[in-house]
């Protein structure tokens, strides 16, 4: 297969283009506050050209929220599967939540904002994908704990996670790198540390 010529580049994909766009301007302004002109216009296309790739408003919300979930969570079981050391595995989905949330900083605070603008069919699979994300945290967790119960391998996963969303509501100004460093290496210090101190009551 040839090479596209020399200072030719490819465009994205325009279904892609308009997922980004609607995606933060869903962020940035609200679901129901942007139309699709807007999407269209930051999309760089006429809001009706929308409707060749998407049926509706509602369609490009769900869209965006399944493809963005499905990525962290296959990202998920391939760290799990590795094989890897149980500490690393913890370390791996720890790490792979906040990069992705560097990456799409939309995506927590549309989940958590816009959850009334989704269908009852999308909402339903986000509650199930937010599950097994939690699910995914505690069976680590619990190799490297195993003394935790059940219930305190999830309140610890649930505390870790809430520690890493920081990053979508408070710039810090620091280098995205530098930001995954610190996160991936606090929240893993708070899960892993001994609780030994602590009555089970």
């Amino acid at each position: 297969m040839s090479a596209a010529p020399e200072g030719r580049k490819r465009r994205p994909h325009r279904r892609d283009q308009i997922l980004r766009a609607a995606m933060d301007l869903f962020h940035e302004k609200g679901y129901h506050a942007t139309g699709m002109d807007e999407i269209g216009a930051a999309a760089g296309i006429t809001g009706p050209g929308i409707y060749r790739h998407f049926k509706s408003k509602e369609q490009i919300l769900a869209t965006g929220i399944r493809e963005a979930v499905s990525e962290a969570l296959e990202r998920n079981r391939a760290i799990v599967g590795a094989g890897d050391s149980p500490r690393r595995a913890l370390e791996g989905l720890i790490a792979n939540f906040v990069d992705g949330l560097l990456i799409n900083r939309w995506l927590s605070a549309v989940l958590m904002r816009e959850r009334h603008a989704m269908s009852p069919a999308t909402r339903r699979w986000v509650e199930r994908a937010e599950d097994q994300h939690v699910a995914d945290w505690v069976g680590a967790l619990r190799q490297v704990r195993p003394e935790l119960s059940e219930g305190e391998a999830s309140l610890m996963a649930h505390a870790g996670l809430w520690m890493c969303l920081c990053v979508v509501y408070y710039s810090s100004g620091l280098d995205p790198e530098r930001e995954s460093e610190m996160l991936t290496r606090m929240v893993s210090t708070a899960l892993t540390s001994d609780l030994a101190g602590l009555s089970a009551g």
